[in-house]
């Protein structure tokens, strides 16, 4: 398989033990889990229903997510008969873990989606439920190379603007396709890793230590490649009701919240030393990251024997800024999310 460099290539291994933070994400959206599927129209809904999860990594959190909307669901009496759950990640997702959870687990009827949900993944109308959580600030590529830093909340005002340009693109391209997809009276239910009210992102500062790690072990190629994907978008950029008229979708809720960190949270109660707790936050750094730092260092054509010592190395010198940092972050306990809900309309016949 041809790598598309600059793009999102999905979570390294490990990632369902090391999501807890994603887990809690998922939890705190049962609300609007809840009030998006009190909405739900099933006069229009598609036989059997469909719920799909977009962005549903190695399947973990993906699965508990789906549990969730299945058990409302039947509670509210909305689910007639057995429905049908598609999972849909990247093509470089970890496939083979999340179909043996899925078989493992046998609860409910699952098939999966290897494809960007920045496209189409679905026939149009034949969606009920769409669900993601935890995904959207993972952009479809890199829009420029950032000086200095190869993350966009350190670029300067230009390379900025190119991110923000490319979070709306990608952001239109995802509504749009999901009001494809959805049935009218059908509903889509997001949580999007954001800034905060006064445009902080609590993951700038993990971010910047892999800058500072990656500027003591690699040459300048590799550093130039390693610029990640992301951006964190505000509330303002998640509510764009333009958008939401021309896909005929109903704004229900748009909600800017704060999430406490599970690790924290267990650090401060005694349940966590402090070298769990930075072990524990290494390894969900890990899984998201390492990828992105593996590809930077495969397309310079670095051995594998090479690759593997650099990441020993990358993230043992990682842990030591970090451990360098502790106060700040045992004292920033929280991460901002936008929480939104849509429903797709009935198109009226004039």
């Amino acid at each position: 398989m041809t790598t598309n460099i600059g793009a999102t290539l999905g979570m390294a291994a490990g990632y369902n033990e090391n999501s807890s933070s994603q887990l809690a994400i998922v939890n705190y959206m049962i609300p609007y889990i809840h009030m998006g599927i009190d909405h739900l129209d099933i006069s229009y809904s598609s036989s059997p229903l469909i719920i799909a999860d977009f962005g549903s990594s190695h399947g973990r959190n993906s699965m508990e997510a789906m549990k969730i909307i299945i058990q409302y669901l039947q509670q509210t009496n909305k689910l007639i008969t057995s429905p049908l759950v598609v999972h849909n990640d990247l093509p470089t997702n970890d496939w083979t873990t999340l179909f043996q959870l899925l078989a493992e687990d046998n609860s409910y009827q699952g098939m999966a989606i290897g494809r960007s949900f920045y496209k189409q993944c679905l026939p149009s109308n034949s969606l009920s439920i769409g669900f993601s959580s935890a995904s959207m600030n993972w952009l479809s590529k890199v829009p420029c190379t950032i000086t200095n830093h190869r993350f966009y909340t350190f670029a300067n005002e230009k390379e900025h603007e190119a991110f923000k340009h490319q979070s709306k693109l990608d952001f239109d391209a995802f509504i749009e396709n999901r009001s494809r997809e959805l049935v009218p009276g059908g509903i889509l239910i997001l949580s999007i890793p954001s800034a905060d009210h006064q445009g902080t992102v609590s993951a700038a500062p993990y971010c910047d230590h892999v800058y500072t790690c990656a500027k003591l072990l690699f040459n300048e190629q590799e550093l130039s490649d390693l610029t990640i994907p992301v951006y964190w978008r505000s509330l303002s950029e998640c509510v764009d009701h333009t958008l939401f008229d021309r896909c005929l979708l109903q704004l229900i809720k748009a909600e800017l919240c704060q999430m406490n960190s599970p690790f924290v949270e267990q650090l401060q109660k005694g349940q966590l030393t402090f070298d769990e707790f930075i072990k524990m936050v290494i390894k969900t750094l890990q899984c998201v990251l390492e990828g992105s730092v593996r590809q930077a260092l495969e397309i310079n054509r670095r051995s594998k024997e090479e690759i593997d010592q650099l990441l020993i190395e990358f993230w043992s010198l990682y842990e030591e800024k970090l451990k360098e940092i502790s106060h700040s972050i045992v004292n920033d306990n929280s991460f901002a999310c936008v929480c939104l809900v849509l429903k797709k309309l009935k198109v009226v016949d004039k």
